[in-house]
């Protein structure tokens, strides 16, 4: 369960030692319906920031890296009396400050918290690592880590909505009860060989105010979901129905995003191998075979770690795109999207 990654800062007091029930995790679509269309929000988009955390394009952990914060809060109720007076209220979210938030989050993660350790030169250090069996084990924080502390710092819970994480000192930069959405992406442009980076976005719907008894604990979310995205994938590819497109391989462009995701570590390198290893083994003739194709076998052969189990049993979604940029000569791309339940 995500919730786990949150530890306590040493002496806080306000741990929450009784949850409540976690909020189900469900598709992005369905978290877009629970909230219904919205009245009022605030973006911030592609905020830049370096991070230590989670893997890079070749699975090395915890190497400094590039990543693209974006969220978009989405308010319960329309921007009455900041537009009737022209000022930032309680009403919306000052986006200067909710940038501040984020980066604010992201120092835990920079490049300078991470140092070696006291008594230990530089030589020893890169020694200790070296020796290691696997550099892609748990060598610093995960993705997942950095977002579960971007999320307690918005909302003051974690992802799931279970347990109030905050120190009862801090208060959180949004109000819940003011909200009916949430969304969170971490986008990592340089952790992919052959695409145009990896995402992360988690997006909630939370409940109405009047469901949230004052002063009573109770976990705001009616529903999250959470989606890892590939980006952008280039690989040459045997694909088509007329005779030329059978004598050589064309460049086509994928994207994957699985919803429903509900693990917690950085597989974003072997996902990529996967896909990139179908594509080059394909002998379809239409992108639909292709991408369905593509979206079974991440569902039925595709596994995390050591676990036996495949992620059709995970309740995972699989949504794949493919491009064809050199098949339309007057046309920038023809493109197919399918997507395929568990």
């Amino acid at each position: 369960m995500l919730s786990s990654l949150w530890r306590s800062p040493p002496g806080a007091t306000g741990a929450d030692p009784a949850p409540d029930p976690a909020a189900p995790l469900v598709s992005t679509w369905q978290v877009g319906a629970d909230a219904g269309e919205p009245q009022a929000i605030v973006r911030v988009r592609n905020l830049q920031s370096v991070m230590t955390a989670g893997r890079d394009a070749w699975g090395r952990a915890a190497k400094p890296q590039p990543v693209l914060l974006s969220s978009e809060v989405s308010f319960a109720r329309a921007f009455e009396t900041s537009s009737a007076h022209d000022a930032v209220n309680a009403e919306t979210a000052h986006y200067g400050n909710l940038s501040k938030t984020l980066l604010g989050g992201m120092e835990l993660f920079s490049p300078c918290s991470f140092s070696i350790p006291s008594g230990k030169s530089k030589a020893e250090s890169a020694g200790a690592k070296k020796d290691k069996k696997d550099n892609n084990s748990a060598a610093g924080p995960r993705t997942a880590d950095v977002f579960e502390i971007l999320w307690v710092k918005m909302t003051g819970r974690v992802v799931d909505g279970s347990r109030v994480a905050l120190p009862l000192d801090q208060v959180p930069f949004l109000d819940a009860t003011r909200l009916r959405s949430l969304s969170l992406t971490l986008h990592l442009p340089k952790a992919s060989l052959l695409g145009a980076g990896v995402s992360l976005t988690t997006t909630a719907c939370f409940r109405d105010a009047a469901d949230l008894t004052a002063g009573e604990k109770k976990n705001p979310l009616r529903s999250y979901a959470r989606s890892l995205r590939l980006h952008g994938l280039h690989v040459p590819t045997l694909i088509g129905v007329n005779p030329n497109e059978r004598t050589a391989k064309q460049m086509v462009v994928v994207d994957v995003e699985i919803d429903r995701f509900d693990a917690y570590e950085d597989i974003h390198t072997e996902l990529e191998g996967a896909v990139v290893k179908i594509l080059e083994l394909s002998s379809f003739e239409t992108l639909e075979a292709l991408g369905t194709h593509i979206a079974n076998k991440i569902l039925d052969e595709f596994r995390i770690g050591d676990s036996p189990q495949p992620m059709r049993e995970r309740g995972w979604q699989v949504k794949v795109c493919l491009e064809k940029p050199i098949a339309v000569p007057f046309a920038e791309c023809p493109s197919v999207e399918v997507r395929v339940s568990s």
